[in-house]
């Protein structure tokens, strides 16, 4: 059996003596693609935090790709939650992907580096780009893409090591709904090779995408599907189960169906995303409620 690729027992961990997370027990195979959802406050990004090594927990275990966090280097791919870029700042795409490979204690991009080096850093910086679709892009000032653009570099950058595991903070938080959609379908990709652990807000990115679920605020509750029950919502959200459910993701009020179109309507996708409800392949399309 494979090594898990996240292990946390017992874990807590506070900030100036309140406890942000308590009780988190998760382990997570090799190859998942998990979302981490959860209200603002309830200690997604310090989890992240945490198996990156950059805070120590106040009591558990924690071990990343069977190691304790923080000593898997370059076999893990990390994208911040901020990653907003000056237009002053004259760094051209490849170079903000090369910096994906620095390590501490290393000299820099150039620096005593050798040729050969340097050459295999070029290659890699390269072969990260096109595998986000940006490889034409790679002379070009980071500051002129396009915000979607700019989030493929950065995760080119997170990627370029070629790691077994990535995480990422909000990858969809500035982007508008086509980067969206866009971004996710690369990291669906990228899930066939390396293991993706996403923290977000925006619910709506789990759809067709992710293998599995933590619902994160204070504890931890994994699902192992994708599918927005209204108790996986009430946990992402902090809501009452009794007056929210994953319809008002799309909805209003008690009309949940009628703001959309049917699957085979050529004003929704024609009936290229539609498929029998589970169980019953000849049953009505999924999404079939009739437009308003």
């Amino acid at each position: 059996m494979s090594t898990p690729a996240i292990e946390i027992s017992d874990l807590w961990f506070a900030y100036g003596g309140t406890r942000v997370l308590e009780g988190v027990n998760l382990t997570l195979p090799a190859g998942e693609f998990l979302a981490v959802l959860g209200p603002n406050g309830g200690g997604k990004s310090t989890l992240l935090r945490l198996l990156l090594g950059l805070v120590t927990p106040g009591g558990g275990g924690v071990r990343v790709l069977g190691s304790p966090p923080g000593e898997a280097g370059g076999r893990i791919g990390y994208l911040p939650q901020f990653t907003q870029v000056s237009a002053s700042f004259p760094i051209t795409v490849l170079e903000a992907v090369r910096l994906g490979l620095i390590r501490p204690g290393l000299l820099g991009l150039g620096g005593f580096v050798g040729r050969a080096q340097r050459r295999r850093e070029h290659e890699a910086a390269l072969n990260a780009l096109a595998r986000v679709g940006l490889a034409d892009h790679a002379q070009r000032r980071l500051s002129d893409l396009s915000g979607g653009q700019r989030q493929r570099v950065f995760i080119a950058r997170a990627i370029v090591s070629g790691p077994e595991l990535l995480l990422l903070d909000e990858p969809t938080a500035s982007v508008d709904g086509r980067s969206r959609q866009e971004l996710m379908a690369l990291l669906a990709e990228l899930n066939t090779e390396m293991t993706i652990v996403m923290v977000s807000h925006d619910m709506s990115t789990v759809d067709g995408c992710v293998t599995s679920i933590a619902c994160v605020n204070r504890g931890l509750h994994f699902h192992a599907d994708s599918r927005l029950t209204p108790d996986i919502f009430a946990e992402a959200t902090g809501a009452d189960p009794k007056v929210g459910c994953p319809v008002e993701l799309f909805a209003h009020g008690k009309v949940p169906h009628r703001v959309v179109h049917a699957h085979d309507d050529p004003h929704c996708c024609g009936g290229r995303h539609a498929s029998g409800f589970e169980g019953d392949p000849k049953g009505p399309k999924a999404g079939g409620g009739q437009g308003a």
